[in-house]
């Protein structure tokens, strides 16, 4: 019969081999994920009479906690199953962003998409601010293409499409700067300026990544560009 200490050993290496596994496979793990959440919330999943529903003044506007994603925030928001009010949806074909729209943008909610950070944006309209997660992985690098993460190639010139199943409002990037966390001004409106501001974490936390463009064109949401907000990036017009 084995011993108790030969039992110990056992046990311990097996925790030894448990601990590795984490640590080897933690970032892939984190990474699906997410995007089963971006998932979950894809555009196709929600009509327009519910879109309009879930913009009305209820969500939760709190940037305050704001980090760089951990698998432990990851699993936490998978476990509790939460639901969020979808609005529409955003893309950014040349960076690789394509992700649902929430109102509100609590720190668990930028977990599943991009959310609003004021009350009562309407698109088209104002400065409308989005914000989400940075993934980064161990050694501090983006997570490819989860998130806001993609942020860190934006360019002055390229185009982000918003749309809320009415219409599809195109933006073409003006700016892409780093501000600290409280220099807040950058989501306030701007006198006859029809604008978007994307905000996400830098890698380190100590700054954020801020990326505005200039409403260019409006135009109706229809069956041939819905296909503009699905995962893949091949049918953009340019």
């Amino acid at each position: 019969m084995k011993t108790i200490k030969q039992w110990l050993s056992g046990i311990g290496f097996l925790l030894l081999v448990l601990v590795s596994a984490a640590l080897i496979f933690h970032n892939s793990i984190k990474n699906w994920v997410v995007a089963q959440n971006q998932n979950r919330y894809s555009l196709q999943k929600f009509n327009e009479t519910t879109l309009n529903e879930n913009a009305k003044p209820k969500g939760k506007f709190d940037t305050s906690s704001v980090k760089t994603v951990n698998i432990y925030d990851v699993l936490k928001a998978k476990f509790e199953n939460q639901a969020f009010p979808v609005i529409g949806a955003i893309s950014y074909p040349e960076v690789g962003i394509n992700l649902p729209v929430f109102n509100g943008d609590g720190d668990t909610t930028m977990l599943y998409g991009a959310g609003t950070m004021k009350e009562g944006q309407i698109m088209g309209q104002g400065n409308f601010a989005l914000a989400s997660h940075h993934v980064s992985n161990v050694i501090g690098q983006s997570g490819a293409r989860l998130l806001f993460s993609p942020l860190v190639n934006a360019e002055v010139g390229q185009r982000i499409y918003l749309t809320n199943k009415d219409e599809i409002f195109e933006y073409q990037v003006q700016k892409v700067y780093m501000v600290l966390p409280d220099q807040g001004h950058v989501i306030s409106d701007q006198p006859n300026q029809k604008i978007i501001t994307l905000i996400t974490c830098a890698t380190d936390d100590r700054y954020r990544i801020v990326v505005q463009g200039n409403l260019v064109e409006t135009y109706p949401f229809d069956s041939d560009n819905a296909k503009w907000f699905e995962s893949k990036f091949t049918q953009y017009r340019k």
